[in-house]
């Protein structure tokens, strides 16, 4: 009578378990808790008969007994995937690497489209502050401030990049009202660490570059500016990529119209060669279509 085979929860546990020689390590990639991951290869060893592994401090070694068996195990999970394959439909994964403020305010809502256009691709999206290493990191495309260019690497700007003052409606109608820049030497100016001059190019582009504040805070996060600005805290510098949810929502006011051109804007970054692939490609154009439809009312604007 044939004997029943294991799980192939427990044999993948296994396998991973020993080719990282680290249960924590194994469990973080499967998705899964060190404890349940540990209960599988358990399961496994009495299901066998036999110990698979010496539980070491810290790490793992295999047995004799397991080093037998992970060949076979390890070309039998493969060839179960392989099989499942045929059937299951390929989805390929798209890596994006861009700044916490625009993953935040822009690129996460309108992902879905993106997404709907592409049901084969899954994103796999890092919200940081620092810049993703092409050489070194499974990234296929970044979203970048600054000026560029960036060495070894295709980029484009994607955005003209226009900003103002921004502040709560208390503020700019409080006991030192806003209704012309001068009116900002009795206010609190809110800075963003990221771009250190952004203030003085408005000021001298607003007239009144010589002006002295009551007082300057910075942060490292355009979120926690904007909320500051928010509750009341001062004045903070804004893009409508950045602010339009809050000023369509009444949280921020613009107190002046005057805006100012950024010499600094998004640029879409990947490797020369990516260029050829029709999905990244895709997502470089598709980048450049919707930022262009959310600045279409505001160009409008400034046309009339």
């Amino acid at each position: 009578m044939p004997r029943d085979l294991p799980p192939t929860a427990s044999l993948r546990a296994f396998v991973r378990a020993a080719r990282t020689q680290s249960m924590k390590r194994a469990a973080a990639e499967l998705h899964v808790s060190a404890s349940a991951l540990s209960r599988q290869i358990q399961a496994l060893e009495r299901h066998l008969g036999i110990r698979l592994f010496q539980r070491l401090n810290p790490g793992l070694a295999l047995t004799d007994e397991g080093r037998r068996y992970l060949e076979p195990a390890a070309a039998a999970l493969a060839q179960l995937e392989a099989a499942q394959d045929l059937f299951a439909p390929q989805r390929r994964a798209l890596r994006i690497s861009a700044l916490e403020s625009f993953s935040e305010c822009w690129l996460v809502p309108n992902l879905p489209d993106f997404e709907r256009a592409h049901p084969d691709v899954e994103i796999e999206l890092e919200a940081t502050l620092r810049y993703a290493d092409f050489e070194r990191e499974r990234v296929d495309a970044a979203i970048r401030f600054g000026r560029g260019p960036w060495k070894d690497l295709h980029g484009e700007p994607i955005l003209d990049l226009d900003f103002f003052p921004v502040c709560s409606p208390r503020l700019a109608t409080g006991d030192a009202p806003l209704r012309r820049p001068a009116d900002l030497a009795r206010h609190t100016l809110i800075h963003v660490a990221q771009t250190p001059d952004a203030w003085a190019a408005w000021l001298h582009g607003a007239g009144v570059a010589e002006l002295v504040p009551r007082r300057h805070v910075t942060y490292d996060h355009v979120a926690l500016a904007l909320s500051a600005a928010e509750s009341g805290q001062g004045v903070a510098l804004s893009a409508p990529i950045l602010c339009g949810a809050r000023l369509r929502t009444k949280r921020l006011r613009r107190p002046f119209r005057t805006a100012v051109r950024s010499a600094e804007t998004y640029h879409f970054v990947c490797r020369p060669e990516s260029l050829e692939d029709p999905l990244i490609a895709a997502l470089r154009d598709w980048l450049v279509l919707r930022l262009a439809e959310a600045d279409a009312p505001r160009a409008s604007a400034r046309a009339k």
